[in-house]
């Protein structure tokens, strides 16, 4: 029989057994870490493939175009060249971005020779409970680069407090959209209400867009025309001039500058002030009077039960604008009140 082979694995292991305890713990032990790195990678994908899926669907969730589905419901376009819109609300503005087909139609829509050479701004009417429209002159953007219109409103003070005094309702820039409403194009230069862009207003089939035009009585020279809006509890007279020049001059370079009425009732003048907004872009200042100034007004003329539109309705009333030195009389309104001062200024009727 041939010589063991003293160097051989199986020669070892039976004269030292404990070297073959040793090697079954060393595979266990390999087994072990081989299972556990598996485990760890396999743990990791699956997690970067969760981690993938939930940002998709953050993405989805969130675009614009649904949230402005979500804010405005039935909506109505009057243009068949709008493409699609997208809602965008700050602490100070709100804003309607509207696509067109392409280039020619956004110019067209907007009486525009190009982007920078446009006429038109975009006038928000929103709609009280009673169907009163209450009109806030916006701004307009057009870019070429993606055929858009952007709408934006910065001052909804005004209309805040009218739906405050009509509706008891709280306006806000986060839920202005939530009243009816309708967004139309307004001449800067003639003060022409143009073309109905879109809105969510319900308006029956055939109805023209309410006309708050009033007849002046001898309008002075640059007053160009008048519109009021007028509920039981607050009024507003718009009053728009010709150009830039009549619109400073006839209200006093806006220095010291009042809007004031008088209103005749039983052979008595009362007078009374505006609260005033400035459009410069329009040439226009908005004169308001509510049911807060009408409470002493109506008990000075005895009649208690009078409110705000009764004043602009029934009665003669004159209109003019005063630096306490001078008062420059614009027009009358259902006849003609002798202004109640000592120093009036003379006015060019029309």
């Amino acid at each position: 029989m041939a010589d063991t082979n003293k160097k051989s694995l199986s020669y070892k292991l039976q004269k030292n057994p404990i070297l073959l305890v040793f090697g079954i713990i060393a595979i266990a032990v390999a087994l072990f870490v081989i299972i556990n790195v598996t485990s760890g990678i396999k743990e990791k994908i699956d997690s970067k493939k969760a981690t993938e899926t939930t940002d998709v669907t953050t993405i989805t969730t969130t675009i614009p175009e649904t949230e402005a589905v979500e804010q405005l419901q039935n909506v109505m376009f009057d243009n068949k060249e709008i493409v699609s819109y997208t809602v965008e609300k700050t602490e100070v503005s709100v804003s309607l971005n509207v696509k067109f087909k392409d280039k020619a139609t956004l110019l067209k829509a907007h009486n525009a020779s190009d982007v920078n050479n446009q006429d038109y701004i975009p006038v928000f009417c929103f709609f009280n409970a009673d169907g009163v429209s209450f009109n806030c002159p916006g701004e307009l953007k057009l870019d070429a680069k993606t055929n858009s219109a952007v709408y934006t409103l910065y001052e909804i003070n005004d209309l805040a407090n009218a739906i405050a005094l009509t509706d008891e309702v709280t306006v806000t820039y986060d839920n202005v959209f939530d009243l009816p409403f309708e967004v139309w194009m307004q001449s800067k230069s003639t003060g022409d209400i143009a073309s109905f862009v879109l809105g969510t207003y319900q308006r029956e089939t055939g109805v023209a867009r309410e006309d708050y035009g009033i007849n002046l009585v001898n309008p002075a020279k640059g007053v160009k025309k008048a519109e009021l809006t007028k509920t039981d509890e607050v009024v507003w007279l718009d009053i728009y001039f010709d150009d830039v020049n009549a619109y400073t001059e006839l209200n006093n370079d806006f220095i010291t500058n009042f809007v004031r009425f008088g209103v005749s009732s039983n052979g008595v003048t009362y007078k009374r002030d505006f609260i005033v907004t400035e459009y410069d872009s329009l040439n226009m200042i908005r004169c308001k009077f509510d049911s807060y100034s009408m409470a002493g007004l109506s008990k000075e003329m005895g009649n208690t039960t009078l409110n705000a539109g009764d004043i602009f309705t029934d009665y003669p009333v004159s209109v003019w604008t005063s630096d306490y030195d001078v008062e420059t009389v614009l027009f009358g309104i259902n006849g003609f009140v002798s202004v109640p001062t000592e120093t009036t200024a003379e006015t060019e009727a029309q």
